[in-house]
């Protein structure tokens, strides 16, 4: 019965992962009809425009996830370790460059409203404007996603040894973010131990448990 909560939460994980995907379908799924009415409706040198614009949208939206995870990480340290000067600069930078990031994306989203508007009118502009506002609340949705699941990658339904039905594989449930969980909480154990909260020896086979489990759990999913 010990490894009931385990599987709860990695049961919980897999679905928030799922969940994860379907956000980004939902992403993908507004800009391709939005690039495709383009191409439809006023030929395909206004559709490249606006591919342009969303790739370039998507770029910026990339490093700022990636800067997101790194305030999340420098925010749990601070609450394990306390925050010194060098971290609340590191905080302070990242709060910036994150807000800078977002609001080159948001220029873009400009730029399409601006571009509608010149082909459409007004209310092509207020349709694209609604379509883009509904994008931004699956963004959302998606930061907060990656929080509950450690920015771990989002699963489609495939399996985690084989994503894509090509056979090419990414990173599963046991990449970098999991990593980084164990090591967290080993270190949160040994701290337990040299204050005297737990044994050296609790602390030793809690270490090897979860070394060896993480060893198989790699091996299981590279065969």
């Amino acid at each position: 019965m010990e490894n009931q909560p385990r599987r709860e939460s990695d049961a919980a994980t897999r679905l928030r992962r799922l969940w994860k995907g379907t956000l980004l379908v939902g992403v993908a799924g507004g800009y391709v009809l939005l690039v495709s009415l383009l191409l439809v409706q006023h030929g395909w040198r206004a559709a490249l425009l606006a591919a342009f614009f969303v790739v370039v949208s998507q770029f910026l939206r990339y490093i700022a996830s990636d800067v997101d995870r790194i305030g999340w990480q420098l925010s749990k340290r601070d609450e394990t370790e306390g925050g010194g000067r060098d971290s609340g600069q590191a905080a302070r930078y990242q709060t910036r460059l994150f807000r800078g990031l977002v609001a080159l994306a948001q220029l873009v989203n400009v730029a399409l409203i601006v571009q509608a508007l010149s082909l459409g009118g007004p209310l092509r502009a207020l349709a694209t404007f609604a379509g883009l506002a509904a994008i931004e609340v699956l963004f959302s949705r998606i930061r907060k996603v990656n929080r509950e699941i450690t920015f771990e990658q989002a699963s489609y339904g495939f399996s985690d040894r084989q994503p894509l039905p090509t056979g090419v594989s990414t990173a599963g449930p046991w990449d970098e973010a999991a990593n980084e969980r164990l090591a967290h909480k080993l270190e949160t154990l040994r701290q337990m131990a040299e204050t005297g909260d737990i044994s050296t020896e609790a602390y030793r086979k809690a270490r090897d448990k979860w070394l060896v489990r993480s060893v198989m759990r790699d091996d299981a999913t590279t065969r």
